[in-house]
């Protein structure tokens, strides 16, 4: 009776650490940088249609909180509870710009992701999700173009 208590205890105490845990996918203290995606042959130059795509894509799966089409800049808001992390301490945004609006021939993309590690004190750990980061390159470079190796 005594052991099955302790591992009862031992179980419990593992869920509550656990659900303290970040995600997997959560690389903390990083920035993912900038990742280039350059433009298909039938894009380059087409500012207006690449831009309307660009924005249709991020828009299927975010909500868009800055656009500034004259600049070539969009930021979203933060998407809470990303990669299936705890809904209210995990939460990730992306960044897209385009370098060059008069002729593009690419766009830059850039993720963030934060864990809420101390919620008592609003203490947010600064890094990147590597499944968000991909899942981001994936659909825009497979509606755009191509990924760049990074430098």
């Amino acid at each position: 009776m005594r052991k099955s208590i302790q591992l009862t205890t031992l179980f419990t105490g593992l869920i509550i650490f656990c659900a303290g845990c970040a995600p997997s996918t959560f690389v903390m203290g990083r920035s993912a940088g900038w990742k280039t995606i350059e433009l298909t042959d039938n894009l380059v130059g087409q500012y207006e249609t690449a831009w309307q795509k660009t924005v249709d894509t991020i828009a299927k799966d975010h909500d868009i909180e800055m656009l500034d089409k004259d600049s070539g800049y969009l930021r979203t808001s933060w998407t809470y509870g990303i990669s299936g992390g705890t809904f209210n301490r995990y939460r990730g945004r992306l960044t897209i710009k385009f370098t060059d609006i008069e002729k593009p021939n690419k766009l830059e993309v850039k993720t963030d992701a934060q864990w809420l590690s101390n919620p008592s004190a609003g203490v947010w750990q600064q890094g990147f999700d590597s499944l968000l980061d991909r899942d981001v390159y994936t659909a825009l470079s497979g509606r755009l173009g191509r990924t760049v190796a990074p430098e």
